[in-house]
This record gives structure tokens, C-alpha cells and sequence, in this order.
């Protein structure tokens, strides 16, 4: 009885003692040859989105009129469940499209300092698009 009695005791210390001899050597491996073990996975977002440089109904400003009139909309929320801010509106914009605004504050300021009629260009650009598709649409 005293010979099978400690058996699964001694073979479970053994895989342990087996786990620890390989993670030993593979640390020192890490520290010896580091190279290999350099990976690194990029965690920032990173877009395939431009936006086409000194297009006629969109560009900087047309984005900050964007920017700008979901921030008075006051419906784009944080974590904390509050109204953003339009930095940080201003902030997913220049990540998702590869864009900077410099100063979004400059750049709305641009946008209350066109002529009336082209106050809201862009988003009249977006609604006519639409408009149109619709329209396509309905006549097939």
C-alpha cells in the first residue's frame, strides 16, 4: 500500500517541476537572444480613411462644419454618458479620416465667417447626395 500511495503526488511535482524547467529556459532565451521575442502589436487605431485634399464641398473646414453641428446636436456622448466636447469631437475626426485641425476652435471660426449662403456648405453637399441617390433610386 506504501508504494502506490504517494505515485499521482510524485508525478504531479514532476510535470510541475517539468513546466518550470521550460519556462526557465525559454526566459533565458528571452534574455539572451531578445530579437526574436520583439512583437509588437500596435493597440492605436489607425484608419485607411483621407479625406481628398482641397475637395470643393468638404476639406478642413467642411469637417469642422461636421464637428461642429454634431456638437450642437449635443447627441454624441463619452463614457460618461455626457456631451463631448468639440476637441474631443474634433479628435476622432483627425483620427478617423488622417487629418489635423491645428486649433478645431480656428477652424469653426472659419465656419461662422462665411458668407450666409455657404454657412452650412458641406452639410448641404451631404444632404443634396442623398437627395440624388434617393431620386436614383426611386426612378429605377
Amino acid at each position: 500500500m506504501g508504494r502506490g500511495k504517494n505515485v499521482l503526488k510524485k508525478k504531479f511535482q514532476q510535470k510541475v517541476s517539468e513546466i518550470i524547467n521550460a519556462e526557465l529556459t525559454l526566459l533565458d532565451l528571452k534574455i539572451r537572444y531578445p530579437e526574436p521575442f520583439n512583437y509588437s502589436t500596435s493597440t492605436t487605431f489607425e484608419s485607411d480613411l483621407y479625406v481628398v485634399p482641397k475637395s470643393k464641398n468638404l476639406g478642413i473646414i467642411g469637417i469642422a462644419e461636421i464637428v461642429l453641428g454634431l456638437f450642437l446636436q449635443g447627441e454624441i456622448t463619452g463614457k460618461d454618458g455626457k456631451p463631448v466636447s468639440k476637441a474631443c469631437l474634433a479628435r476622432g475626426f483627425e483620427q478617423f479620416f488622417n487629418l489635423k485641425f491645428g486649433s478645431i476652435y480656428d477652424k469653426i471660426g472659419e465656419v461662422f465667417t462665411r458668407k450666409p449662403y455657404n454657412l452650412t456648405k458641406t452639410l448641404d453637399a451631404l444632404r443634396n447626395a442623398i437627395a440624388k441617390e434617393d431620386r436614383k433610386r426611386k426612378d429605377k
